[in-house]
């Protein structure tokens, strides 16, 4: 079917699938704009899109064009989509293993292929979404806060508190210890946002070394005394055989621990792309796989 419609009908079967019923689609003048191509080759791509019955458009004067219906089937079939590819946490614990399935869910109800990659370390995330290795990435709100203001991002999907991790505590070499205190080698994992950003509040005002580490490092490291202390997520259990102490942290976030949050982003210039996962993907669902998952409700698939 794609080589009866061209490029243009692909490019304009895309950005309807970020559309719904309703919605005012874009002069022609604005679609040739956008696609660099005449209004002619625009109008001929719309009119086989409407013979073909994947969308039927209402006119209303000089009010524009209006969506009346869709086919999402038929519009997928001549976009011809690629396979979406994310990025996400390592799924070391049954939080993030959950979150997966309930992406995989989510994009397979909304019928968008997916490629779901997984990548430790939120700044290395980002950096594969920014050089285009990726359409999207999921991070911590609190990575995002840090992130939003350059300019290149586009938060599209959050799923609520606790969808990243549970809590953030402190694990101590020393089973005696109730904190950090001046003197301890801290570690820190700088390919990530939320434990940088943790670990500099918890050692604020304290005499401390900090030690780079991975954080898949931190717990050898704190049995073979290179550090004494590290931010942990709380959701990962320790064993007992270690002889680790587990403390609360001391500065917590008078917002509510944004942590805590995932969220989904793409590049600000993702285009229909970006519309189209906000548009169907469904947050609700993803949290509540995630939620049967944590409950032992369901096995996580992904």
């Amino acid at each position: 079917m794609l080589h009866r419609y061209g490029s243009v009908a692909v490019q304009l079967a895309t950005r309807l699938l970020a559309m719904r019923p309703g919605d005012r689609i874009d002069s022609i003048g604005q679609l040739a704009a956008d696609f660099q191509t005449g209004r002619g080759t625009v109008q001929t791509a719309l009119r086989l899109l409407t013979k073909e019955g994947a969308v039927e458009l209402e006119t209303r004067g000089s009010l524009g064009s209006y969506i009346r219906s869709l086919d999402q089937d038929r519009l997928l079939t001549v976009s011809g989509l690629s396979p979406i590819i994310g990025v996400m946490a390592v799924t070391y614990s049954r939080r993030f293993q959950g979150l997966a399935a309930g992406l995989t869910r989510a994009f397979e109800q909304a019928k968008l292929p997916l490629v779901l990659a997984h990548l430790r370390g939120g700044k290395n995330r980002l950096h594969f979404l920014r050089t285009g290795r990726c359409d999207f990435a999921v991070i911590s709100r609190l990575a995002w806060q840090e992130e939003q203001g350059v300019g290149d991002l586009e938060l599209r999907l959050s799923f609520g508190p606790g969808s990243n991790v549970g809590d953030h505590v402190l694990v101590l070499a020393s089973p005696q210890a109730k904190g950090i205190v001046d003197g301890m080698k801290v570690g820190v994992d700088p390919s990530s946002s939320d434990h940088m950003h943790l670990t500099l509040e918890e050692c604020r005002g304290k005499a401390v070394r900090l030690v780079e580490i991975s954080y898949a490092q931190a717990l050898p490291k704190l049995q073979a005394g290179e550090i004494d202390a590290t931010v942990w997520d709380s959701g990962v259990p320790l064993p007992a055989s270690l002889g680790l102490a587990i403390a609360p942290r001391e500065r917590r976030d008078p917002s509510g621990d944004p942590d805590t949050e995932a969220v989904l982003v793409t590049r600000s210039q993702a285009g229909p792309l970006g519309d189209l996962i906000h548009r169907r993907v469904e947050p609700g669902l993803v949290a509540e796989v995630q939620r049967r998952v944590l409950a032992g409700e369901e096995f996580p698939i992904f």
